[in-house]
Parts: structure tokens; sequence; C-alpha cells
């Protein structure tokens, strides 16, 4: 199976309680704990400067972060998100230890450098085997191997699988892809179709709803009105234009990519339609405006 169509293991709560009380390394633990509570990656997390935390707020600015056309922009792209009110508390505590120095996560050998990605790496992987939870997913074979160039093991929890928690865990609770592409810092949707895909909790809504009779009579003994009304509860959320609905829909897999271009270039033709149809009404208003001036203009002649 190719590697593009692999879905990324999500960590249960139980795994990741696991990996955090296998970390010894206070400056691990933050870490690993505002990347899961902010969906930063291990680049942004690292390059992280205190004054980019607005604690009152409640944001985070990530900086020249990860951009597709860096190579001819020359710059990453900015971002805001937003930190969780239960993070406050130890993200405040932490930078008081840190005593007001540049870098949200010094480096051991000067507070004026930031802590090195592969540093970090090294420490999660660390806690990752204390916890036992160092799992191989898939093994990267080279054909020429070196000293210094052996076969790659590729664990099946990696630090970057703390950030597709974070957004796993906000698409469930809101199914809305549109924020957590927003809050990921993905330029198109469709970059965060996995995480819909990756969810299985509707398809356990689903079955349970379909199979669990019992649950909707327990409901009728209590509350025969509520049990009439029962259904698979929706999340609340703000109307979508018919493109964004298309666009989540392609994203979830619902429609294939010629059926999406289509449907696409339809939408294009009925909006370029009302556009032009509203400007005609409105330059016919306008004619008529001014033909009634005229008519009065020449009743007072």
């Amino acid at each position: 199976m190719g590697r593009k169509n692999k879905l990324p293991d999500i960590f249960t709560k139980e795994e990741l309680i696991k990996l955090f009380e296998a970390m010894i390394r206070p400056k691990c633990v933050i870490a690993c704990f505002v990347a899961l509570m902010c969906g930063l990656r291990i680049r942004e997390v690292c390059g992280l400067q205190i004054s980019d935390i607005n604690l009152e707020r409640r944001i985070i600015k990530i900086r020249d972060s990860k951009n597709p056309n860096r190579s001819k922009q020359g710059y990453g792209k900015d971002r805001i998100v937003p930190i969780p009110e239960i993070a406050i508390s130890p993200i405040k505590k932490w930078i008081d230890v840190v005593e007001g120095g540049k870098w949200f996560l010094p480096s051991a050998k000067s507070p004026d450098l930031k802590l090195r990605t592969k540093t970090l790496h090294i420490w999660f992987a660390e806690a990752r085997e204390r916890s036992k939870l160092d799992e191989v997913d898939y093994i990267v074979k080279y054909k020429k191997k070196t000293k210094h160039r052996e076969d790659t093991k590729i664990y099946k929890f990696r630090f970057h699988h703390l950030r597709h928690f974070y957004a796993t865990y906000i698409y469930e609770k809101t199914r809305d892809l549109y924020a957590v592409a927003n809050l990921l810092g993905h330029n198109q949707v469709t970059t965060t179709q996995i995480y819909a895909k990756v969810s299985d909790k509707q398809m356990k809504e689903t079955i349970d709803f379909a199979f669990n009779r019992p649950i909707q009579t327990q409901i009728f003994e209590k509350n025969p009105m509520r049990a009439i009304n029962y259904t698979i509860p929706e999340i609340a959320k703000r109307e979508k234009t018919p493109l964004e609905i298309m666009e989540e829909r392609f994203a979830r897999g619902e429609i294939s990519d010629i059926e999406y271009q289509n449907k696409i270039r339809l939408l294009k033709l009925a909006k370029d339609h009302l556009r032009e149809s509203k400007e005609e009404k409105q330059e016919g208003a306008e004619i008529q405006v001014i033909a009634k001036q005229k008519n009065k203009q020449d009743g007072n002649d």
C-alpha cells in the first residue's frame, strides 16, 4: 500500500497518559503539552518565542511556519492559534521558570539559543520507549546502505501525532473541517480530509443508533416526547456556502475528483449568472430612476 493512502494512527487518551507519565524532562513535558493543546508542529514549538504568547488574549502567534512556496517567497506563513483555557496555568508557570528569556524552550547550552528539534525528537523517543509505545509502523529500506545510512524504523507514534490527536479531537467536537484547517494552518481543506476519514465517532454513533434500540426504549420511559425526536445529535454550526459544502463532501471522499470539478464548474456558472442578473436589475432600476427624474423635470419646465 502506498504511504500516501495511509491514515495516521491516533493516540487514545490512555496512551497519552502513559506517554506523559514516562517523561522525565520538564522541558519535554511542556513542549509536548503545548503541541497537544495547540496543534503545533515540532519546529513551531521549538521556535516559539515568549513574546508571541499572549496569555491575556489566550493566543499564540506562530511565525514563519510551513509554506509550500517558501523557496520562492523566502518566508513561511504566520498564523494565530488560540490557547485552551485549561492550558493557561501550565504555560504561565513555565514562563515564570524560564525567567523572561527570549525562547519558550531555550537550549541548555545558552538561553539565547532555542531548543533543537533533533533534541526534542530524542526526548520524545525516550518517553515513547519507556511507555512501551514504541511499536514500529514500517521500515524504510535503502538500496545502498552505508555506515551512516541504514534501514530506518518509522514508529507508529511520533511527535507529529500530538498534532494529529489535536486535529481529530477538534473535528469530532465540531464536525467542521474548515475550523480544523484554519487552526492547523492548511491552505486547502482537502489537506485536512484525513481527520474526517480517521475519525470513527460518527460511524460509531450511526451504528449505535441503528442497533441499540433499548436506548430509545429507556428514553421513552423517562420522556416520551424526547424519544419521538431522538436522533443522532447534530453539531450547531454556521450556515456554509454551497462551495464549502462541496469541498467538505470531496474531502470526506463522498464524491470523486471528476464529480467535484464538474459541480464546482456548475456552481461558478450559476454564481456568474446570478451576478449578471443582479447587475441587470440594478441597471434597470437606475434607468427607471433617471427616467422619472427627467419626466418630473420636463413637467416642471
